[in-house]
């Protein structure tokens, strides 16, 4: 009978810390997507600008015309047709990461919806088992209840720790791709492009585009652990720094088109992602660091509570 209460105590407070982690992870992504929506209006904005742009120098209008009698129009579109591509690919990625954010949102939702009672079951099962023991000294029985609790919460924080170092992995993993991307289309300089014709220069654009769809991942997996951090940060007092984070996304995207398009050179961007994985490598640690000390705690929790119930 004991060993069901202790069962039973223990899955109902993990839903309870559980519980308090989703309602925080939905609040920030709620957040998230306000601002990605935001984002995207403007992105949407500059786009049509983009566009507009190219389509007046495309044209045979007076402005065209102006460029072209002074031999600079080619040389104009492309620039704007430069422009073009970086805002459509920063519109796709703002675009694609409202629709993920907007399933998330809506995952997290049905889970608290599964869980929503697990607070007045957990008062009640540790109450029962405070009886079972039968201890007659009110002031050691508070004492039992205050350590069980301190030790099921630390067993929670353990599960929200390996949350947010198995989003960090993900991270990585997508790290890891656009950094082998970005280094076999490195190997393509400027004279391999125009020494091996068309297939040279898709094979270099093919991984390069390998690496966008990589970087997206990428962005998206980063801002998942960065929101599994914060609640680190929250359960544990530790905080693990994540800033470089919030601006991958631009700098990768701005570095990329540049080296892609005007050096046909991948230098900047690769530079950005190994950074980004340094961070991410950084971090990682502290959160293994974290977890052993977590479970040390719990051993001593332990340790005590045993020493209780068998002297009660």
């Amino acid at each position: 009978m004991q060993r069901e209460y202790n069962e039973r105590i223990s899955y109902v407070k993990k839903c309870m810390e559980k519980k308090s982690k989703l309602k925080i992870l939905l609040k920030q992504t709620e957040q998230d997507m306000i601002r990605e929506k935001l984002l995207l209006n403007k992105l949407s904005e500059e786009l049509q600008k983009e566009n507009e742009d190219v389509l007046k120098l495309e044209s045979s209008n007076i402005t065209s015309l102006f460029y072209a009698i002074l031999g600079t129009k080619e040389e104009r579109l492309e620039k704007e047709r430069q422009d073009l591509l970086k805002a459509r690919l920063k519109y796709d990625q703002c675009k694609n990461n409202v629709d993920f954010l907007a399933e998330e949102s809506k995952r997290i939702v049905d889970e608290l919806n599964r869980i929503e009672s697990c607070e007045s079951e957990y008062e009640v099962l540790l109450n029962k088992k405070l009886e079972a023991i039968q201890l007659e000294d009110k002031e050691t029985s508070e004492e039992l209840k205050k350590l069980i609790n301190r030790k099921e919460s630390m067993k929670a924080n353990i599960i929200e720790i390996d949350e947010a170092i198995k989003a960090g992995e993900e991270a990585l993993i997508a790290i890891e791709n656009t950094i082998r991307e970005l280094e076999k289309s490195d190997g393509w300089g400027i004279a391999d492009i125009l020494g091996g014709g068309f297939t040279a220069t898709a094979v270099k654009y093919g991984h390069v585009d390998e690496a966008g769809r990589y970087a997206e991942e990428t962005s998206r997996a980063l801002g998942r652990f960065k929101r599994e951090m914060s609640d680190i940060t929250i359960i544990t007092g530790t905080e693990i720094s994540i800033g470089t984070f919030e601006t991958f996304s631009d700098y990768f995207f701005d570095g990329l088109i540049y080296d892609w398009v005007v050096q046909s050179e991948i230098g900047k961007s690769l530079d950005a992602v190994k950074n980004t994985k340094n961070q991410t490598d950084k971090a990682m640690s502290k959160l293994y660091e974290e977890k052993v000390t977590e479970e040390f705690m719990i051993k001593q929790l332990e340790d005590q509570i045993n020493h209780i119930i068998e002297n009660a």
